[in-house]
């Protein structure tokens, strides 16, 4: 029978880059820059640099799903109509991350096409508003992690570790120049997107929740 955790008041002395809150606004700010740059057709705003391929509208709305779950998660626990609404808000992340990364296993979704020009030039075509299966994943992983925060909090650190991990390797591809499957028929994570993993990460890893 799962448990929900003991917790303890968020402390209040801690410096601001400390409390998951300040992580949880960021990550609804990625959501927010993501959607407004669909929004005004800013390329800039939905790529953040000129090599990235674009944030998914959808990827941008989850992303404000969980900043404001994550905040929930560590400011509303002692409400259980937070809790409630901290559960339904973690429900498409989870469901839109399984049909995305399942559809795009059986090749029905997130395809790209690559174009040689001449030997040291490529292009690529993307359908730039899908998601990429590795965000798909990343998204799952980013609902449970808050989702057994509450409930099982010995494994939400280990969730947390590989979310950031996975965030901080998509960036670091990116200022290698080498983001992670380019090269593959699949559509690499955004920029913008690897902010957000590593920012949920984080804010999920500095939750002051405990398990008994």
């Amino acid at each position: 029978m799962m448990k929900i955790a003991h917790i303890r008041e968020p402390g209040q002395n801690k410096p601001l880059m400390f409390h998951p809150g300040c992580w949880a606004v960021m990550i609804v700010g990625i959501g927010v820059l993501g959607l407004s740059g669909w929004a005004l057709s800013s390329r800039s705003l939905v790529t953040i640099i000129p090599d990235s391929v674009t944030i998914a509208p959808i990827s941008a709305l989850l992303f404000i799903l969980l900043g404001i779950s994550l905040y929930l998660a560590e400011y509303g626990v002692h409400d259980l109509r937070f809790m409630i609404v901290q559960d339904v808000l973690l429900i498409p992340p989870a469901l839109i991350g399984i049909w995305v990364f399942l559809m795009s296993f059986f090749g029905k979704s997130s395809i790209i096409h690559w174009y040689i020009h001449s030997p040291d030039q490529i292009y690529l075509i993307a359908p730039e508003s899908s998601m990429s299966p590795v965000s798909a994943l990343l998204f799952l992983l980013s609902a449970l992690g808050l989702y057994i925060n509450r409930y099982q909090f010995r494994y939400a650190p280990v969730l947390a570790i590989i979310l950031s991990s996975a965030g901080a390797f998509l960036i670091i591809g990116y200022l290698l120049g080498n983001p992670l499957i380019y090269g593959m028929n699949i559509k690499p994570t955004s920029f913008i997107s690897a902010l957000g993993f590593l920012f949920c990460g984080i804010g999920q890893l500095l939750c002051t929740h405990h398990g008994e």
